[in-house]
């Protein structure tokens, strides 16, 4: 697969007691003056950490909708990722629109994993050809995912005996 690659900047953590104001300013997906994002042929923009409640907060300027409903990007098909507070535990796709999928899930309708989250991230995926990978990837990244039935087809590096040694020593200092 051939990808166009740019150098990108590290992203911001924000601590969570930050002034409002402060918050208005800092963007943690901006990279620094004059650096490029990497566009990758899978992912075409992603969204990290916004709370479930812009599925159910109007936009406040007076017409129908929640904020979700005028955000373009959740109008595309992709990958996502359900967070209680900053732990991911569930990682789901649509090959349709990703808000239609996550207001179902913050509407509390799908199963009992709808009602443990408060934030999400997505991986908007224009091609839908290509979202069973992104979402291999993402499980495999993740070993705390725990309610998910897919199965990520990847081929995975086996565990040398050197290795689970140290993981025993390590786990054993804990």
């Amino acid at each position: 697969m051939n990808m166009k690659q740019t150098k990108v900047s590290k992203p911001v953590d924000v601590d969570e007691d930050v002034l409002d104001e402060e918050l208005d300013d800092v963007d943690a997906d901006d990279t620094d003056e004059g650096e490029k994002p990497i566009q990758t042929a899978l992912v075409s923009n992603f969204i990290r950490m916004w709370p479930r409640e812009i599925f159910n907060t109007p936009e406040g300027d007076g017409r129908k909708g929640s904020i979700a409903s005028r955000i373009d990007e959740l109008k595309k098909p992709g990958v996502y990722i359900l967070y209680r507070d900053d732990v991911p535990f569930y990682i789901g796709q649509t090959k349709k629109k990703l808000r239609s999928r996550l207001r179902t899930h913050a509407s509390g309708v799908v199963s009992l994993k709808s009602y443990f989250w408060n934030y999400f991230s997505a991986y908007i995926v224009e091609d839908p050809g290509n979202i069973d990978e992104v979402e291999a990837i993402l499980i495999s990244a993740m070993p705390s995912i725990i309610m998910n039935s897919a199965t990520p087809n990847l081929k995975k590096v086996h565990t040398r005996e050197s290795i689970r040694k140290l993981m025993r020593e390590l786990r054993k200092r804990g």
